[in-house]
């Protein structure tokens, strides 16, 4: 899954490739033609896939690689902001030519998403592009140069006998095609030199009005660059036993900030949530430290019980991590099992955004735990982590928890760990909101918030050591 925050719509690509856009009845997928043969990603050809883009080492794109006669196709899809595209999303694909000779890239607009086998009703093309179902679909740079429709075409890239034919060599044919069976479709084709690239834009926002094609679209690397900056503002974390425990968690965040979540989120790719489910996902982003995000996920009848909020998420978040370990243990085996863009698969979605939000509620059980009002830092990662003889320094910055947004950071001199933290209490009513959505976690013996005066520990570094200081630095010793 693949999205873009303040931008409505989004996009989903499987592991050969093939795109949708949403419940729109219709997908993209991707050919190519050599001397030497016909490259089908998934079908008799080797394809793999890539992360790109990977600032702050979470995906901002996928990378489909496609082996093709002597060399390698590789189609680069992200989705970004155009200042001409109005309030939707824009998906990109790039289709690039690293093979030593020209070839013929085909794309196809076929009928059947992910959710079900048809529902193309009609397909036209014109000049600028495609448009499925009376949408835009595809946008391109040049026009292709061959063009074929198909009145009832498979859930396939082949176009069955006595179909339209339109293209430059035949301006009269039909650029229009209409199936009652649901299966219209099309393809296109367009020759690439040695080199080269292909690219083409999908407008995300099915509603939307024809437009002109964005004249302005960002690179893949000012994209990696705006979700680095709207990501800097909430949790991350370094130093745990893997790298990829950190990774996961950037991803988990940016997955969710674009999360769309409103009165129309049924017909994106996520699908409807239920109350429970809106509820994980509203804890996690105020976990994350996304207060005014989190509020966004749930309605305001839900909003005004923050603590029925949490613990609806505790219970969701427990049962999703339960398939994967027990405790705060699951942190390390989630992050292990996660795709090349730090998600998971499940019944409900190739790329399930509960998942990522659950993974975000055990990582805050490692981190902090909640008891009776206090925190207890690290005392989840005693259990993952050997304090004693690997010492490993540990940041965490904007962590949500019930007393405020939580940074802290461990450091070792010689065998004796060194504590600093700080801790910024609420300071409105949204942010006070959000502390208690955020203030229950997997474990159970975490809870809400307790009243009384704030309490600071670190059981898994010094027994004996508390403190009642919002912030400062200590030595810790047994």
């Amino acid at each position: 899954m693949l999205g873009a925050v303040g931008g409505r719509g989004a996009m989903a690509v499987d592991p050969a490739g093939r795109i949708v856009t949403g419940r729109n009845g219709w997908s993209l997928a991707w050919e190519v033609f050599t001397g030497t043969g016909r490259a089908v990603p998934g079908v008799g050809s080797t394809a793999r896939q890539r992360a790109a883009g990977a600032g702050a080492a979470a995906p901002a794109g996928l990378e489909t690689v496609l082996r093709a006669g002597e060399g390698d196709i590789s189609q680069l899809v992200y989705v970004c902001l155009a200042p001409t595209a109005g309030a939707g999303a824009v998906g990109v694909v790039d289709v690039q030519n690293d093979t030593p000779a020209p070839v013929a890239v085909r794309l196809a607009v076929q009928p059947g998403d992910f959710w079900r086998p048809g529902g193309l009703w009609r397909v036209q093309v014109d000049d600028a592009g495609v448009q499925a179902n009376g949408s835009p679909a595809l946008w391109w740079e040049r026009p292709p140069a061959e063009v074929r429709l198909a009145m009832d075409a498979a859930a396939a890239l082949d176009i069955p006998e006595g179909a339209a034919r339109a293209g430059p060599s035949d301006p009269e044919g039909s650029r229009r095609v209409r199936s009652r069976h649901g299966r219209a479709g099309a393809t296109l084709t367009w020759p690439v030199a040695h080199g080269s690239a292909l690219r083409v834009l999908l407008p995300l926002q099915a509603e939307a009005s024809p437009s002109p094609v964005p004249a302005d679209v960002p690179t893949l690397a000012q994209v990696g660059s705006g979700w680095d900056t709207h990501a800097a503002g909430g949790l991350r974390v370094d130093g745990l036993a893997s790298g990829r425990v950190a990774a996961v968690a950037a991803a988990a965040i940016r997955r969710l900030l674009a999360l769309e979540v409103g009165t129309e989120a049924s017909h994106g790719p996520d699908g409807r949530f239920s109350p429970a489910e809106r509820a994980l996902l509203a804890a996690a982003l105020a976990v994350a430290g996304f207060a005014r995000r989190a509020a966004e996920m749930v309605s305001l009848r839900a909003a005004r019980r923050p603590d029925a909020i949490a613990r609806l998420a505790r219970q969701e978040a427990a049962r999703i991590a339960a398939c994967f370990d027990a405790g705060t243990a699951a942190v390390a085996t989630m992050a292990a099992n996660a795709g090349p863009t730090g998600g998971w698969a499940s019944d409900r979605s190739g790329d399930d955004p509960l998942y990522r939000a659950a993974y975000l509620l055990v990582l805050r059980d490692l981190l902090v735990r909640e008891r009776h009002g206090a925190l207890d830092l690290l005392a989840g990662a005693a259990a993952t982590a050997d304090f004693g003889s690997r010492r490993p320094p540990v940041e965490v910055h904007r962590l949500g928890t019930h007393r405020g947004v939580l940074s802290f950071a461990l450091r070792w001199h010689a065998a004796t760990p060194a504590l600093l933290w700080e801790i910024v209490p609420p300071g409105n009513r949204l942010e006070s909101w959000a502390a208690a959505v955020a203030g229950a976690g997997t474990g159970g013996d975490t809870g809400p918030a307790a009243p009384g005066p704030l309490q600071i520990t670190a059981a898994a570094l010094a027994a004996t050591w508390s403190t009642r200081e919002p912030a400062g630095e200590a030595l810790l010793r047994p």
